[in-house]
């Protein structure tokens, strides 16, 4: 075995966060990546590829730390009262937590997050300015795809069941004051914080959750900036094809190697 796992609880406000640390077998101190997952998703992800990531990443000395933010997963708190800000607040105290770990080696950190988790991933490592390496998968950059949707939601005045039906994500209601924050996110003024930092960005040609032109955006606010683009043909939000899904864990595994290791 290459690697040992430990169970984490961190707490943020009296509420418990439940997450998972992968130690590579490696001599320390070793670079570590925390994992942000998306929108009521959890720390597991679908068909497991948080988990796969974070063995490939241990079998190079890469550790990771997976976690569920409040209201998602095995964590407490409900996802109605899930905001970006808490959120945020959620994976800045993980990093910590991971910066402070006996093994780990606080000048090699990276953050890995998806779909949401790759907007909340930009934006801790814009607050905590110790990440080195980001890698983002299909997220999310301003919030005008849903605006009409957010006028629909804001200015409601029919049915409560109806109402909740339209904050309805994954089969859980999400609260206003979440898609009130979203449409305050600023990027820009992140990546600007962020301009030194290599950022590997993928995304699904096929995505009709996060539409592609969010890519272009992020393309474009990190023109003159150390970054990889790519984009797949055939994957759709959650990266269900499989030889395409294998090919974005293969560049999340080198980037990560290439930007926290080989530097």
């Amino acid at each position: 075995m290459h690697e040992t796992r430990e169970s984490v609880t961190l707490e943020n406000q009296g509420q418990k966060i439940f997450g998972i640390f992968h130690a590579p077998k490696v001599q320390a101190p070793y670079p570590a990546v925390l994992f942000c997952h998306g929108l009521a998703g959890h720390k597991t992800g679908r068909f497991r590829i948080y988990v796969e990531i974070a063995e490939r990443l241990t079998k190079e000395g890469i550790a990771v730390l997976r976690v569920d933010f409040r209201g998602s997963g095995d964590s407490e708190g409900q996802i109605a009262d899930m905001t970006l800000t808490g959120e945020i607040e959620d994976a800045i105290l993980a990093f910590n937590w991971m910066k402070a770990h006996s093994g780990v080696n606080s000048d090699r950190l990276g953050i890995f997050g998806r779909s949401l988790g790759g907007s909340v991933a930009a934006l801790t490592a814009s607050e905590v300015n110790l990440c080195k390496s980001l890698a983002l998968w299909a997220p999310i950059f301003n919030a005008d795809q849903w605006r009409d949707k957010w006028r629909l939601v804001e200015h409601y005045d029919g049915h409560p069941e109806d109402h909740a039906e339209l904050r309805t994500i994954n089969g859980q209601v999400v609260g206003l004051g979440f898609y009130q924050e979203l449409f305050r996110m600023d990027m820009p003024k992140a990546l600007e914080n962020l301009k030194n930092v290599p950022l590997l960005h993928l995304h699904g040609l096929k995505d009709e959750i996060i539409s592609p032109v969010q890519a272009d955006h992020f393309e474009m606010a990190r023109e003159g900036s150390p970054s990889k683009f790519m984009l797949f043909d055939e994957s759709d939000h959650d990266f269900s094809h499989s030889s395409e899904r294998k090919i974005a864990i293969d560049e999340t595994v080198e980037w990560f190697k290439k930007t926290l290791k080989e530097t």
